[in-house]
């Protein structure tokens, strides 16, 4: 009868001890506790940081095509935020003077021998495979809507829908390397979600303190052998005032 007693009193007892850890002889039960997955909309900010300084910079690109390997193309670009860039052609020196101006999603390309700017698309050939946009408006965030569309234990893949008219591509495919935030390639798609290009975000190196892509090689979806690699010369935080970014200055 006393057994019958105790034995209840025990059990409740060793349960409040091992609540409390601190019963002789058994571990600290410390509850595990996952970190959240992040949103879709935080993995496209940080893959963003990856490719781009937060600040206004400078870049000088060159342009490969496989059409012409031993003509490139190149430009200082100079960006303010997400909505201002002004492009100066460097080479080849014929084209010397066809500068470029991004303002909000519109753009405007200066027409040296009609000495003015006509209205151009994000959207237009630059050179090869290489779009306005490629160059002058680089970062995703704010621009589309993100969705996991599936993922793997090393990789994310995105669908990004444009948020807003005028972009260079209505949506894109993006590949994020799970822990790095590394983007590692993209399909640009028509709004049908019909293939324009396929992208490889490679040759990573340092670029203003962190590792960053310096080659973009773009492929066209219809035909393989066409190709083109946007190259990152040189990158620099500089300060831009807002007046730089003007119709005036393009030429």
């Amino acid at each position: 009868m006393l057994r019958r007693l105790i034995r209840p009193i025990v059990v409740v007892l060793f349960g409040a001890a091992l609540a409390l850890g601190s019963v002789a002889g058994v571990p600290d039960l410390v509850p595990v506790v996952q970190a959240a997955e992040p949103t879709a909309a935080e993995i496209l900010r940080k893959a963003d940081e990856v490719r781009t300084p937060d600040e206004s910079y400078f870049l000088k690109v060159e342009v490969v095509t496989s059409e012409h390997p031993d003509r490139p193309s190149e430009f200082d670009v100079s960006l303010l935020g997400n909505d201002k860039t002004l492009i100066k052609t460097v080479k080849p020196s014929r084209d010397r003077g066809r500068n470029m101006l991004m303002s909000g999603t519109q753009m405007w390309a200066y027409i040296p021998n009609l000495k003015r700017a006509v209205r151009v698309s994000l959207g237009q050939r630059l050179v090869g495979q290489a779009a306005n946009g490629d160059i002058s408006r680089m970062r995703w965030s704010g621009d589309y809507d993100a969705t996991i569309e599936k993922q793997t234990a090393q990789h994310w893949t995105l669908l990004l829908t444009a948020n807003k008219s005028g972009l260079t591509y209505a949506k894109l495919r993006v590949v994020v390397e799970k822990g790095t935030y590394h983007p590692v390639g993209a399909e640009y798609l028509t709004a049908s979600g019909k293939l324009l290009k396929r992208a490889e975000f490679a040759a990573y190196r340092e670029l203003c303190g962190r590792q960053r892509p310096s080659e973009i090689r773009i492929q066209d979806g219809v035909r393989p052998d066409d190709r083109s690699v946007i190259k990152v010369l040189a990158m620099e935080v500089r300060k831009f005032p807002a007046s730089l970014f003007v119709p005036e200055n393009l030429e």
